[in-house]
């Protein structure tokens, strides 16, 4: 089955190699060939937004089969670039609902999120994502992973990263190359290679004051400096700027600036021919760095290990939690499960949810909603890691 590829002229050919969860598609360009145990040696996977992807009909004029209507328009852009300069890659959309929060109720979205139809996708997504990661790591043991999502499949590439980074993931950390975040639900500005941009006259202005900036579904934990995460925002966008109400310029975000949650794509930024290309172009950049132009100074001893965290039974419902130098301190959604990740079953694994207050450092306590039942038990710190499992008895 052949597929055109949209707005990519760069790219040779594309050619649908398997189909379950989700499509392969293989975009070559020049570059390296593939590796000894026949498997391109990148991998993207792509997670399209609300409303985009396999789950809902393409865009008008753009067929099913074709990268666009897979992965939606902005992951499409970010890939561009990526497959000119390091084909031959893979590239694997997930299937899921992609339903929920629209930009344009994002704020709401905050307060009824726990029983939202966004939760049921995102976290549906994640799982798939996982699934997806998991199988064609062990499949192609040699590849390297890209991680691409835009707006609710940035949310879900952002807490899928986390996973892997803090030792939760389906695969090792080294494996991921790169990690491309596009307007993130839970975007937080400080973290290390974040990009915001202004717009103006029809163009996005890299902002160089960056006064912190937070996601409309809270901000999750920073990234390392070491993590290749990049990730992008336009000030005003009520998705990944939609902490506080109101913005620099004292507008009512959600009203005077909604639409620029669509202008990742169509605005010249930084010489590329938009926001989303741009981003792309950054991760050929942490894959194939420039040779330095002086010697390499020599390495920095390595940072300690940061965010520890432990738990312990302690009662029929009752947990502690000990954390050291916690990246995530403050009132955050903890959930229980009889389970080490998102990929168990809900219905029997998941043993509710609770607010808590979690110290920089120091030993809190977490009472579950329901009583775990003997066997594996962790912990899901919202929006910012995985406990360790434990057997509980």
């Amino acid at each position: 089955m052949k597929l055109r590829v949209t707005g990519a002229e760069r790219l040779r050919r594309c050619v649908v190699v398997a189909a379950m969860l989700a499509s392969a598609l293989v975009l070559v360009g020049p570059g390296v060939a593939s590796a000894d145990d026949g498997c391109l040696p990148t991998v993207v996977i792509g997670v399209a937004g609300t409303d985009q992807g396999p789950a809902h009909p393409p865009p008008a004029g753009v067929g099913k089969n074709e990268l666009v209507a897979q992965v939606g328009a902005e992951v499409a852009a970010a890939i561009a670039p990526i497959a000119d300069k390091l084909g031959p890659l893979k590239v694997t959309p997930i299937n899921y609902p992609a339903t929920g929060v629209q930009w344009f109720g994002a704020v709401g979205a905050k307060l009824t999120y726990d029983i939202s139809a966004y939760r049921i996708s995102k976290d549906t997504g994640y799982s798939r994502a996982y699934q997806e990661l998991k199988k064609q790591a062990a499949e192609c043991r040699s590849a390297k992973f890209v991680l691409i999502g835009y707006s609710q499949g940035g949310h879900i590439m952002g807490d899928l990263a986390q996973s892997v980074f803090h030792g939760n993931g389906p695969v090792d950390r080294a494996r991921i190359a790169a990690v491309v975040l596009i307007a993130d639900p839970a975007y937080n500005g400080p973290t290390p290679r974040t990009t915001e941009a202004i717009y103006s006259q029809g163009k996005l202005t890299q902002d160089q004051d960056h006064w912190p900036i937070g996601g409309s579904l809270g901000q999750r934990a920073a990234f390392e400096t070491t993590d290749p995460v990049v990730s992008i925002c336009i000030y005003g966008d009520p998705v990944c700027d939609g902490k506080d109400l109101f913005g620099q310029d004292g507008k009512f975000k959600p009203l005077a600036n909604q639409d620029m949650h669509g202008f990742y794509r169509g605005h010249p930024f930084e010489g590329s021919k938009d926001f989303a290309t741009w981003a792309g172009t950054q991760v050929v950049k942490i894959i194939q760095p420039p040779p330095p132009t002086n010697p390499p100074a020599p390495a920095p001893a390595p940072a300690p290990a940061r965010e520890p965290v432990t738990i312990a039974q302690t009662g029929p419902k009752t947990v502690t939690v000990t954390v050291v130098d916690a990246a995530g301190a403050g009132s955050r959604a903890v959930r229980c499960w009889n389970a080490t990740d998102a990929t168990h079953n809900w219905k029997s694994n998941f043993l509710g949810e609770t607010q808590v207050d979690i110290p920089r450092n120091g030993t809190f306590t977490v009472t579950c909603p329901t009583a775990p039942k003997p066997g594996t038990f962790s912990l899901e710190f919202f929006n910012w890691r995985w406990s360790p499992a434990i057997q509980w008895r």
